[in-house]
């Protein structure tokens, strides 16, 4: 990637959290700020708005209130992309392992794809109810609950209490998802609680597998939890742009998926 194109990235970014912090700003302080002219900082504001996280308003943008709430489970999108990530995933499972996974929709379709598999013994340790109630189907698997608190509305446990309990143990495969991915700011969340659970289930595995679509590349939630350098393995569709994809393999292995 060329400097010029690396430096529009972080300039977009930094424009973001500027809007985050302020909740508005004028396109005329924009281009103050960071020396560029109006119709560039128009481009920028045009970006992000484009990907969900501001609203352009007469001479300026806003913050777009939504973009700080996780969606709930019952939101589902990007559905059939999830689901071919996770069929592209069961590669990366053998029977009989112990496996740590994450909570969110791309766990869920995980876990539908595990529940169709031929695996006989598997032992599965969650914090998503509903992964676990989806898993309950086969009846010679060992399933365990992470114990903590369950949030309303979003079918998981978290707190300090299941932190203390995951410094206790050790994965070889953590299956691990994220609401936003960028190059400079590494793996976001909209949680605070939950970005610490993240950090402390990368923290208890061997090997991390993330599994995200493309839409949430160059995404920035409110709090981070993880480098791009902690996962070692980004299995994803073929929504990436090339050059996009060589940049992330500069640090990762990154799989995509047979199908778009």
């Amino acid at each position: 990637m060329n400097d010029i194109k690396i430096y529009t990235e972080q300039r977009r970014q930094d424009i973001l959290r500027i809007i985050r912090h302020k909740g508005t700003v004028s396109v005329r302080e924009l281009t103050e700020q960071f020396h560029v002219s109006g119709t560039t900082i128009r481009l920028d504001l045009a970006f992000l708005e484009r990907t969900e996280k501001i609203i352009r308003t007469h001479g300026g943008a806003i913050l777009d209130e939504l973009s700080l709430r996780e969606p709930l489970i019952s939101e589902r999108i990007h559905e059939r992309e999830k689901a071919n990530i996770a069929v592209r995933a069961m590669d990366y499972i053998e029977n009989r392992d112990v496996l740590l996974i994450d909570t969110g929709t791309s766990m869920v379709a995980l876990a539908q794809a595990l529940v169709r598999s031929a695996f006989a013994e598997l032992t599965v340790y969650s914090n998503d109810l509903e992964v676990l109630r989806i898993l309950e189907e086969k009846e010679n698997w060992n399933l365990c609950m992470l114990g903590g608190q369950v949030r309303n509305g979003f079918h998981y446990t978290c707190g300090p209490r299941m932190i203390q309990e995951l410094q206790k143990l050790h994965f070889r495969k953590l299956f691990l998802a994220t609401s936003a991915i960028s190059f400079r700011e590494g793996l976001t969340t909209a949680n605070p609680d939950l970005a610490l659970l993240k950090a402390a289930m990368i923290a208890s595995a061997e090997k991390v597998f993330l599994l995200a679509d493309a839409s949430k590349l160059h995404r920035v939630d409110f709090q981070k939890f993880a480098d791009l350098s902690d996962i070692d393995v980004l299995i994803t569709d073929r929504g990436i742009a090339r050059q996009d994809l060589d940049r992330l393999a500069e640090c990762i292995e990154v799989v995509e998926t047979a199908d778009s």
